[in-house]
């Protein structure tokens, strides 16, 4: 019998390159590569188109002379000085009311608080350029709150009664508006963080003898950094690039009452001297303030940690609070509250009132007017909106489940791409989708269109949505979508019938945000509306810069009404329900 033949060693055959698993997929594929399509062709083709029209010469070259002219003109300097001074004392301001009602929501027990937590919101459902025309009702020349104080001063017998009044024209009335408008942003951000605050911190601080204030000013509020950084740029963002306030109430009486402010500006040197090369540097320049404060911002916070949720269970609670400090807090907020609840009654006292400021007879011609004039615009606002909103939370949500679920190389800069236009100016944003698609640079030409208008409202708001589905999927199990992979579902099958449903509150989140946001948006869309395609929006800011207040709060309250309904059917649809419609 033959020996066995001792055993070969054979080696290892090395390991075999897997595609990833979307090119895989031929869905996923298709999907992807209309992701980057779009991506290409509506955030980077229209950026791009803003800042090669910013460096274009008139015969055909490139220049640098309009940034040189920008920088050396007293009159531009002093513009970005305006909105620099005024966004960071609005910003600032900000800060203080919404952490003042974070803290009272959260922290003190005051009566109220659900109150308080509902009414603030209110002003997020408005455009920035209503609360303007809201504050020009209460506080104007012939406003309801100076009347009443030029008849205090007449009853006085002063030599001038008008002494009294406090006109709201000027910076003093621009940081107003735009504080009332954008402190709810903050207040969101300091309640959730003040939410997930570990009570055992303070409670620490507590034990070694440390005091209330010290308490509040050495640990509570240096925890508070990350969330006060992020609520600080992005309304620091949001009032360097805001266009309703500073036009409707600057009146020449500015930190630098010889210039205006940067949006502002932007839009006069295009719509009002026809200067595209100049409006355009001027939306560049607009961009940098908001870099700036973000990578400063992250360079601090990167050096410090502000770990406070570690896992482990605590049954501690929160610190009591004095109750004068409670009772600061509640006269704070309540305020607060009667003055935004005084903004939506003086809108609607406006839109029945004959002759605001002259003759306060009840009627209903307003209305007439706004309907008879402005129906076609209000058609066009609410079907663009309603589909901009259903077309940017679909987008963003399948986004979402393909950045996480169906991860590929460069998902990381795709996704970056994607929430760009969260951090764009919105007339950033809109003046580069003018320039871009307006013949001006390249072959297509959608001038004139509702698509220029759609795409413009999709593209802006799509981030939102991608980063609220985000955050759902995280909370989502995969082994849910794994168990119908395993029982044969295609992707496509599996993400519409597994996926989708467990994202339908993130899906209405977004869809209710896009559809406020493109209820109320003008500083994008002022670049892109046409005679054929007038909006809401537009001819609501037309009718208070012409002086129609009438009109104008009739159009106020069709829109509110309508973005109120809008919200109530979604929330509805959401499976939470209202008390009204349980009864």
């Amino acid at each position: 019998m033959p020996a066995p033949h001792p055993p070969t060693m054979t080696a290892p055959r090395p390991p075999r390159l897997t595609r990833p698993r979307i090119f895989r997929e031929p869905t996923s594929t298709l999907t992807f590569a209309a992701l980057i399509v779009i991506i290409l062709g509506l955030v980077l083709y229209p950026a791009t188109s803003l800042l090669i029209e910013s460096i274009r010469a008139e015969d055909g070259g490139w220049t640098m002379a309009r940034y040189q002219l920008f920088f050396s003109s007293t009159y531009f300097r002093h513009t970005l000085y305006n909105t620099l001074l005024i966004a960071g004392i609005a910003a600032f301001l900000a800060q203080i009311l919404g952490f003042f009602f974070a803290y009272g929501v959260v922290r003190c027990a005051i009566p109220g608080k659900t109150i308080f937590s509902a009414i603030v919101l209110l002003p997020m459902l408005l455009p920035a350029f209503l609360i303007a025309f809201a504050l020009i009702l209460l506080l104007g020349r012939n406003g309801l709150i100076n009347r009443g104080l030029f008849q205090v001063g007449e009853w006085l017998q002063l030599a001038d009664p008008s002494t009294l009044q406090w006109v709201i024209f000027g910076s003093h009335g621009v940081i107003l508006a735009q504080t009332l408008t954008f402190f709810p942003l903050a207040f969101l951000v300091y309640s959730a963080a003040l939410t997930a605050m570990d009570p055992r911190l303070e409670e620490a601080a507590r034990d070694m003898g440390a005091s209330y204030w010290y308490t509040l000013t050495r640990v509570t509020l240096p925890l508070l950094a990350p969330a006060a950084f992020s609520s600080t740029l992005l309304v620091f963002m949001f009032n360097v690039s805001s266009f309703g306030a500073p036009a409707l109430l600057s009146g020449g009486r500015l930190f630098f009452p010889d210039a205006t402010m940067l949006a502002p500006e932007a839009i006069i040197q295009i719509l009002g001297m026809f200067d595209w090369g100049m409006g355009t540097t001027i939306a560049v320049i607009l961009i940098v303030p908001s870099l700036l404060v973000y990578f400063l911002g992250e360079h601090y916070l990167k050096r410090r940690s502000y770990i406070t949720v570690t896992g482990n269970p605590s049954g501690s609670s929160h610190m009591p609070v004095p109750k004068g400090v409670q009772r600061l807090v509640f006269g704070v907020c309540l305020a607060i509250t009667l003055f935004i609840i005084c903004i939506l009654v003086v809108i609607l006292l406006g839109a029945f009132t004959r002759t605001w400021g002259v003759n306060y007879e009840l009627t209903l011609r307003h209305f007439h007017t706004a309907l008879r004039a402005s129906s076609e615009s209000i058609t066009n606002s609410l079907v663009l909106a309603v589909g901009g909103a259903l077309a940017a939370a679909t987008f963003g949500t399948i986004a979402a489940y393909l950045y996480n679920r169906r991860p590929f190389p460069g998902v990381n800069i795709l996704d970056f791409f994607s929430m760009l236009p969260y951090a764009l100016p919105g007339v950033v944003m809109g003046l580069g989708f003018a320039v871009a698609f307006g013949g001006r640079i390249g072959f297509l030409v959608l001038t004139g269109t509702w698509a220029i208008i759609f795409l413009n409202h999709v593209i802006r708001r799509m981030p939102f949505a991608l980063r609220n589905a985000a955050g759902a999927l995280k909370q989502i199990d995969p082994a849910l979508e794994e168990a119908a992979a395993d029982l044969g579902a295609r992707p496509a099958y599996n993400f519409v019938r597994v996926t989708l449903p467990l994202l339908r509150a993130s899906f209405l989140g977004a869809f209710v945000f896009g559809f406020i946001n493109m209820m109320t948006d003008i500083t994008a869309v002022i670049f892109l509306v046409s005679p054929r395609w007038r909006l809401l929006s537009i001819d609501l800011f037309n009718a208070i810069d012409a002086g129609r207040l009438g009109v104008a709060a009739a159009l106020s309250t069709i829109m509110i009404a309508s973005t109120f309904l809008v919200l109530a059917l979604a929330w509805k649809l959401s499976g939470r329900g209202l008390d009204f419609f349980k009864k």
